[in-house]
């Protein structure tokens, strides 16, 4: 029987569907969701940025104030310098004319200081002079003049104004500075700094640093130039000192519209201000009443300070003085940290920091945009929120399978299965399920298992090319925006980037580099560095590319690159660039714009020459004092020297003269001790107790002695003869000889030829005498084998020169030293110093005694002798 065919009816519409009804219900979930979380995280960032932006703001604004500081500081040395000058030459003003330019003409502070000088109390330097400052300005070609208007009569006193009254009530070496003002004779922009000078505690004036209020200018627009913000400053009464302007070049516009006028007034006509200015009235209020708590001056003490001073302005200034007297600054103060919703200049969103700076009492403003922080905290709500999606829609294609799985598939198998008429697939459902699908679903549950299987693997199989597609698009998203960030790091940066392939073909170049070359980017792209590059660079560069890939390892070098019709000179950086398989690929190269260290290098060695050159001026300065002070020394030492030796010299004459009997005992006492051996050997001889030879030797040698002895003193006068000193010598040395003997002492003598001189025969045996057994007693204290002494005698027109070597003792340094010292100060410690004294006054001679540590001989003595022709 043929079933007839029947058209079934639309039961639903999709808009009424319920997979379509649940999906809608989870975007609009999944949307709340996502906008939320990312609302959430946004805001979180953005706090967090700003918290940190906070923080840089703070150390940047600390650092410019603390350079600031270290400029002040400068000025204030160079005050008080002045009114150092200023106590010490209050009676010789020409020393104050001729030193204080020369202290304020400081190299490379010819913007920054406008003048400066000393300003006494009346009648103080001069009884006759009420007013009688030493004040110079700089004129037209910043040469220093001196400036005598403010000591005339027809003007008001300077000791009336509000830069010197201030200052009486500071403590010594203390810098006040005044609030800005122009001045009315120079009339130039300035600040001024004020340095009390007392004497015997008596306040005596005041020496002043006029500052140009256009080197803040210069100084604020360097500190922050980098930044996207801006500085400026207000002076101890919040008036403006340096506000930018970028609408005007005129200086002369900008003073006489901005500078010198309350920040209350400029707030007025920059409304955006006004939450900093209300701020900034909260703070001075809060310094006041601090500095009023610890008075140091009563406010009776204080009333000639206020005088001049506008109402607006005097509790501020007596609060400054107090405090500076009690507790003054030591450190950079923050003050506040607040948000502005549009800055005049910037016209968008900016952070305000406000600093106080010890000393100055100035409040540094550093204002910093906002539009960075926005940015930061937009990407990463977007980069968050396409995550986000991406799970979203995952959920969401889960739960729709899961719902279709659980609800909708068995409800249409169901329906089909009816509209069929085939009981027995409803049937078959009912027995694998037991809820209540299940009870509907016995129609039809074995037809459709199959198709049910084929759904889930379809199902599966989709759902795993969905999450890779998924995956690749994530990866593509992030190497699209890794890419648009190293394009921008490169573009952006002002420094030369580029690299280049094994055979020297550009493959990456940054803006700078199509700037620098005057070529734009496809024209770079795959060409050469030699055809692009001038002939010297190129072949520099080729070099150095090839040395890179030879050793595999960073360059880095200087080399000049012509910008813009000049030379500049980068410090060029070469590295290897490898692959996958750790072999070099490409060479990377990285130029900064070492021009300005350069210049200032070179300032700075021009600088360091001048400073070498006072400094070798000063070292030769001393130099000569030393050698002053040395020469009054010698001279010193000579007359003492020169005194002792008279003195001692008559203390020798007398010793000498007693030692004659001492001598002659010292001499004839053995001879006559062998006459009575000689005696005694008589009377063996006699007896046949002695062999007549040795007796015979011993009466030769005995007659010997004799005979030297007659020769040395039957000459014994004070006559003065011709007297032959080798002779003389053996003489002595023959006499000697026992003595020599009984230590195994070797003596010789050298002398070229005979010396015959004349003098008293006395005075040689002396000083021969006295040389030679002192050198055999001291010298040689046991006996020993090899011990030598060596006498040579030379004569160099009237000059006798005895010198006597031996090998024995020798000296330590430390004895060595304390003899030097007796020599030299005609000092009587022993045998040689007295000699020393007898050969300088009686032969105006020297003696000299040395170490020969490294020759055969260990001690040398010489003796110079002085004599007629």
């Amino acid at each position: 029987m043929v079933k007839p065919i029947t058209t079934q009816a639309k039961l639903t519409n999709w808009r009424s569907s319920l997979p379509m009804q649940f999906m809608l219900i989870q975007l609009f979930v999944a949307a709340v969701i996502i906008i939320a979380s990312v609302w959430f995280l946004k805001t979180i960032e953005r706090d967090r940025l700003v918290d940190n932006q906070t923080s840089l703001s703070i150390n940047l604004g600390k650092t410019i104030t603390a350079k600031l500081q270290k400029k002040t500081s400068r000025i204030e040395n160079l005050a008080v310098s002045i009114g150092a000058l200023g106590e010490i030459n209050q009676q010789t003003p020409e020393q104050l004319i001729l030193a204080v330019p020369a202290i304020l003409n400081q190299t490379g502070q010819q913007e920054v200081i406008l003048g400066g000088g000393i300003w006494p109390e009346p009648f103080m330097f001069d009884n006759s002079r009420k007013k009688d400052s030493y004040f110079w300005s700089r004129n037209s070609v910043d040469e220093l003049i001196k400036v005598n208007d403010y000591n005339a009569e027809s003007i008001a006193d300077y000791v009336d104004e509000n830069w010197y009254v201030p200052a009486k009530f500071y403590p010594k070496d203390t810098t006040y500075w005044s609030k800005s003002y122009i001045d009315p004779y120079t009339q130039n922009a300035m600040i001024t700094a004020s340095v009390p000078m007392w004497s015997d505690h008596q306040f005596i004036g005041v020496s002043t640093v006029d500052i140009a209020l256009s080197s803040l200018d210069d100084f604020f627009s360097t500190a922050v130039a980098n930044t996207g913000g801006y500085v400026f400053a207000l002076d101890q009464q919040n008036r403006l000192l340096s506000y930018p302007d970028n609408e005007s070049n005129d200086n002369q516009a900008i003073k006489n519209s901005q500078l010198f006028q309350p920040f209350a007034n400029f707030a007025k006509s920059h409304p955006a201000f006004t939450p900093l200015q209300n701020k900034i009235s909260k703070i001075d209020q809060q310094f006041i009443k601090t500095a009023n708590n610890t008075k140091a001056y009563e406010d009776g003490q204080l009333s000639n300070v206020i005088t001049n001073t506008p109402s607006q302005e005097r509790e501020k200034l007596i609060a400054m003085i107090n405090q500076n007297a009690n507790n003054p600054l030591k450190d950079v103060e923050v003050l506040a940290s607040i948000q502005l919703t549009n800055d005049p200049r910037l016209n968008e969103p900016v952070l305000v920091s406000v600093f106080l700076m010890p000393g100055t009492y100035w409040k540094i403003i550093l204002v910093t945009p906002l539009s960075s922080i926005n940015y930061n905290s937009q990407s990463l709500a977007s980069s968050v929120g396409i995550y986000l999606v991406g799970i979203q829609i995952l959920a969401l294609m889960l739960l729709f399978i899961m719902q279709n799985k659980l609800f909708i598939h068995p409800i249409s198998r169901m329906v089909a299965a009816l509209n069929d008429s085939n009981p027995a697939k409803v049937e078959l459902e009912a027995t694998t399920r037991n809820d209540e699908i299940g009870m509907l679903a016995k129609a039809f549950s074995s037809r459709t298992r199959q198709l049910e299987i084929a759904l889930a693997s379809l199902d599966a199989t989709n759902l795993a090319l969905e999450q890779q597609l998924d995956v690749q698009q994530q990866a593509q998203t992030e190497l699209k925006e890794k890419t648009e960030q190293l394009n921008s790091v490169l573009n952006s940066a002002s420094n030369l980037i580029f690299i280049s392939d094994l055979n020297g073909q550009l493959t990456l170049v940054n803006n700078q580099v199509c700037l620098t070359f005057a070529r734009n980017r496809g024209e770079l792209l795959g060409a050469k560095t030699h055809l692009i590059m001038p002939r010297e660079i190129a072949q520099v560069n080729a070099k150095n590319d090839q040395t890179v890939i030879d050793t595999q390892q960073e360059l880095s070098y200087e080399q000049s690159f012509p910008v813009k019709d000049k030379q500049h000179t980068y410090l060029v950086t070469k590295f290897p660039i490898l692959n996958n398989q750790n072999q070099i690929s490409a060479v990377g190269t990285i130029a900064f714009d070492i021009s300005a260290s350069k210049v200032l290098e070179r300032k700075k060695s021009a600088q360091f020459e001048i400073l070498a050159k006072e400094t070798s001026d000063n070292i030769r300065f001393i130099e000569k004092l030393e050698q002053t002070n040395k020469r009054l020394l010698s001279e010193s030492q000579n007359a003492k020297a020169e005194s002792n030796r008279r003195v001692n010299f008559e203390q020798v004459k007398l010793d000498n003269q007693a030692l004659y009997p001492s001598l002659v005992a010292a001499i004839v006492k053995p001879i006559f001790r062998k006459q009575d051996d000689l005696a005694a050997n008589a009377y063996r001889l006699a007896n046949g107790d002695l062999d007549a030879k040795e007796f015979t030797h011993s009466l030769s040698a005995q007659t010997e002695r004799l005979r030297h002895l007659e020769y040395l003193f039957s000459a014994q006068d004070y006559v003065t003869k011709p007297i032959d000193l080798v002779l003389l010598l053996e003489h002595i040395v023959a006499l000697l000889a026992p003595k020599l003997s009984s230590k195994d002492i070797e003596l010789s003598i050298h002398s070229e030829s005979r010396l015959i001189v004349e003098g008293i025969h006395w005075h040689y045996l002396l000083v021969f005498y006295r040389a030679i057994s002192n050198t055999i007693n001291d010298a040689f204290y046991q006996k020993a084998t090899g011990q030598k002494i060596n006498v040579n005698l030379s004569k160099d027109n009237q000059q006798i020169h005895i010198n006597i070597s031996d090998n024995g003792k020798g000296f330590t340094q430390e004895n060595l030293d304390k003899l030097q010292s007796a020599l030299t100060n005609n000092e009587v410690k022993g045998t040689l110093s007295a000699l020393s004294i007898w050969l300088m006054s009686e032969f105006n001679g020297q003696l000299t005694v040395s170490s020969l540590t490294d020759n055969a001989f260990s001690t040398q003595l010489n003796c110079t002798l002085l004599v007629s022709k």
